[in-house]
């Protein structure tokens, strides 16, 4: 690594291996609660919800400000604090405020954290996968090593162990090295929401809710499936790990693939593995093997997406709003996508069944697929590699 970007690794490592509690297994500390799937894709979709608006507010301050690290510690900080206030919430509403509020800190730090790695980075922001690697890295370690903790101690667990991931997020964030950034105003209100009007802008914004409602299933059930089909704490573990173990290979490859193929038919790949792994899931849950291969996809649905979406971001959208760009992303895809994906695929997992979920994932990626291959043609700004 070059200098300062270690501290920009350990940052991910922590921040990621945060996600890697939270997701795979707040839905089971939920369940152990008393709560029904139903009940459980509501609270995380008010999870997503605050997702949506959060982002924004701190991208929106992060580019008028000329150092983006003291920001990023003060929402490193209170989100230690809200999980600690989450971590005794029972009742309904408790859970539900305490999520809201931990959304609101903990989401509004990586849009951010992004644009100030890819400033680092500068004209190599190609070697963005480099850096992001080890945030899977940080996934994979915490995702499994917390369902043999789970396995063990029961999921009293999965709260210390956030709490500990958050709490080493907030220490490396005083190391992260300074940014020169470029000498100009940040974007103006007007020219950025005139900029949003755009045929390109609004397809790559539909792209990234579809595919991320597509993962709504996912990421608030997926543990809760594979109980459904017989596997124990051990091997969900394995299973998540193993998806961002593939994801890391991306990441690896990520400087090749962006300076060697055009970034949106890389896109297209993202989406059409993505549409292949959801029919996998659906249609052959009790089979390790095949649960197993689509897992792997995850190489596709998350890494190659996300490593292709950060870059063309900036691309569709002023210079100077650098992290607006990727607040919008996780604004609309992680948060509103997000609670489209819970909310849909809590009420069928009620109403048609586990495997129904899964398939109404593959409709909604596909759908996604096709206004990529629409949205985006013959688009100037998105051609071309990194």
């Amino acid at each position: 690594m070059r200098r300062g970007e270690f501290a920009l690794g350990a940052g991910y490592f922590a921040y990621f291996g945060a996600v890697g509690v939270f997701q795979p297994y707040w839905p089971s500390h939920l369940q152990a609660l008393g709560y029904s799937a139903s009940a459980i894709g509501v609270l995380m979709a008010v999870f997503s919800a605050v997702r949506v608006v959060g982002p924004m507010g701190s991208a929106w301050l992060a580019d008028h400000l000329p150092d983006r690290r003291p920001l990023l510690l003060a929402s490193a900080i209170l989100s230690v604090v809200t999980v600690v206030l989450l971590a005794q919430a029972e009742a309904w509403w408790a859970a539900a405020a305490g999520l809201a509020a931990f959304s609101l800190f903990f989401n509004g730090i990586m849009p951010v954290y992004d644009a100030h790695t890819l400033d680092h980075l500068g004209a190599d922001a190609h070697r963005y996968g480099w850096l992001r690697l080890w945030g899977s890295i940080g996934f994979v370690v915490t995702s499994w090593a917390a369902g043999l903790a789970i396995a063990k101690g029961g999921d009293a667990s999965i709260a210390w162990a956030l709490l500990v991931c958050v709490i080493a997020t907030a220490a490396a964030m005083p190391w992260l090295p300074r940014v020169q950034r470029r000498a100009r105003a940040a974007t103006a209100p007007g020219t950025f929401v005139l900029a949003l009007k755009r045929p390109a802008v609004l397809a790559f914004l539909a792209v990234c809710f579809l595919q991320l409602a597509s993962f709504g299933a996912y990421y608030s059930f997926y543990t809760l499936y594979l109980q459904e089909h017989g596997y124990g704490p051990a091997a969900i573990g394995f299973y998540w790990a193993w998806g961002v173990v593939a994801e890391i290979a991306v990441f690896v490859l990520g400087p090749r693939l962006v300076k060697r193929f055009d970034l949106p038919t890389l896109l297209y790949v993202a989406l059409a593995g993505t549409a292949v792994r959801w029919v996998l899931v659906a249609a052959f849950p009790a089979q390790p093997v095949v649960m197993f291969l689509a897992q792997t996809l995850h190489l596709a649905g998350f890494g190659l997406f996300h490593a292709v979406t950060v870059l063309l971001a900036p691309r569709l959208l002023p210079p100077g709003s650098e992290a607006r760009a990727q607040a919008l992303v996780s604004s609309l895809g992680w948060g509103a996508g997000g609670i489209a994906g819970s909310l849909l695929a809590g009420w069928l997992w009620d109403a048609a069944g586990p495997r129904a979920v899964y398939a109404a994932s593959f409709v909604v990626v596909t759908c996604a697929l096709a206004v990529a291959a629409v949205g985006l043609r013959g688009e100037p700004g998105v051609r071309g590699t990194a």
